[in-house]
């Protein structure tokens, strides 16, 4: 009997310690993050949209530097460098987003170092909305990033017979051609817009992940009824005439020069409204 009493008085005084201890622990789960390091100017525009009074790091890239709401905010890397491991660390950052692959070897030594990281590859729409929920889940905000991430592109309601869909090409580079796969994020933005993507169910090889190599012969192959081109350098270049051989059907307007940035990388969501919007114009 006093055995049973003791145990009793035991689990009386540890239930409001492990309640204690549970709560202390979720306290620390949503507790939310007040200096954050983007390593991407999609991240550090996802970031802003939330709270951009809590960036203290972004990269230097063509669509940040004339960015009003990063004014002031230190710069952590020029263009496709890698970032400034130093840097980082002298802005005592309590979170660091980058891209996964790219900026691997970057996050795992912060990591190391005691500082909480996230990797994003955003290769299809639907990790860019998971990639914003859960980076909602992490920095104060009013709940409306998600809507608005989803207005930048809104899904295609017509024509919604996948054989009345207008066939598109894409080409991004000349040299090598590159066309997206149904793995990549171009590819997954054609399909949002309702556009039938020729090369979609491709094989092959290439450096960059869902996208496919086009040669010559592969290009004979496919039938769009558009072929956008994209150079990643920055510069559109007519490309009708070394391109026309192979379609003589199509004309010189159903060749329409599009943006690196927002059809083949994201970029930020200025961008990829830019490219949503030119696609559903086709």
């Amino acid at each position: 009997m006093v055995s049973k009493l003791l145990l009793a008085s035991f689990l009386a005084f540890l239930l409001p310690l492990v309640e204690n201890s549970e709560s202390l622990a979720k306290d620390q789960n949503n507790k939310k993050v007040k200096r954050v390091v983007a390593l991407t100017s999609l991240s550090a525009d996802l970031v802003a949209s939330l709270d951009s009074s809590v960036l203290v790091g972004i990269p230097g890239t063509s669509l940040t530097e004339n960015d009003i709401r990063y004014k002031g905010i230190k710069r952590i890397s020029s263009g496709r460098n890698q970032p400034n491991l130093e840097a980082i660390v002298s802005l005592n950052p309590d979170f660091v987003i980058g891209a996964s692959g790219f900026h691997s070897k970057v996050l795992d030594t912060l990591k190391r170092l005691g500082i909480k990281t996230q990797s994003f590859k955003i290769d299809r729409w639907s990790n860019l909305i998971n990639a914003a929920h859960l980076l909602s889940s992490k920095i104060s905000n009013n709940g409306k990033l998600i809507d608005k991430i989803n207005s930048l592109c809104p899904e295609s309601s017509y024509l919604q017979d996948k054989k009345e869909r207008i066939n598109i090409l894409i080409l991004a580079g000349m040299s090598p051609k590159l066309s997206p796969s149904k793995n990549s994020w171009s590819g997954s933005l054609l399909e949002r817009a309702n556009l039938n993507n020729v090369t979609t169910n491709f094989k092959g090889n290439s450096q960059f992940s869902g996208y496919i190599t086009m040669s010559n012969e592969r290009l004979l192959t496919v039938n769009p009824s558009k072929v956008l081109i994209v150079n990643p350098s920055g510069s559109h270049n007519d490309q009708y005439s070394s391109l026309s051989k192979f379609f003589p059907n199509l004309m010189r307007s159903d060749f329409i020069a599009f943006n690196y940035y927002g059809l083949i990388n994201p970029g930020s969501l200025q961008s990829i409204s830019r490219a949503c919007s030119k696609l559903q114009k086709l």
